[in-house]
């Protein structure tokens, strides 16, 4: 099994890092392989071209994106990292899940019955409503969502400070293993239980 963690700060070794490193060390004792990608500031913002509908691929000029798309279809587990930036998510996530959301739309739904977890480091504020934009992506990939002793936030400033909030680094060590626990689960039930078969998706316009 694999998880993969996907860290939304433009700081490759801050605190997000470090949140995720937390749950790292819990997956290795689960015998779960973990990876990180750093996916920070790199990334332009979707178009809204959906020519991805017909390619299942995005068509932007080549910045990452489409390869950071195959390695999350191939894990079985995700977590989303981002730190607290005006009371949301950073831009490069948005990006992120915007255009990957977007893809997967039109791609058969990937993430479909994937464990996948958000993770938000703040400073002091905006944590919570960080958390609940994540929710919202994982929610619409029909991502399962496991829950933890707190709500899966932790509080640092500088670089390593997060280590220090004995909460945050416990609710995110419960979390992990939370995580291993369902996909564990997952997949021993899956030969008894197959994956209820995707409908046609309807969508109405409110406006005619």
């Amino acid at each position: 099994m694999k998880i993969i963690g996907i860290n939304g700060s433009p700081r490759a070794n801050g605190n997000t890092k470090s949140a995720l490193d937390a749950m790292g060390k819990i997956f290795a004792e689960e015998s779960i392989d973990f990876e990180v990608l750093h996916i920070g500031h790199q990334l332009s913002p979707c178009s809204g071209c959906f020519r991805c509908a017909k390619t299942h691929t995005c068509t932007l000029p080549d910045d990452g994106l489409n390869r950071f798309y195959e390695q999350l279809i191939q894990a079985d587990g995700l977590v989303f990292g981002s730190p607290v930036y005006f009371a949301s998510i950073t831009s490069g996530m948005r990006c992120f899940m915007d255009r990957i959301g977007c893809i997967d739309m039109n791609n058969g739904r990937q993430f479909r019955f994937k464990v996948g977890v958000p993770v938000v480091v703040a400073r002091r504020a905006g944590a919570v409503n960080a958390m609940d934009e994540l929710i919202h992506y994982l929610n619409y990939a029909q991502m399962l969502i496991p829950g933890s002793v707190y709500w899966p936030l932790a509080f640092g400033n500088r670089p390593g400070e997060v280590w220090q909030d004995e909460e945050g680094i416990q609710t995110l060590e419960v979390l992990a293993r939370n995580m291993a626990y369902v996909m564990k689960v997952m997949d021993a039930g899956k030969a008894q239980h197959p994956v209820p078969e995707l409908p046609r998706k309807y969508y109405t316009n409110f406006i005619r």
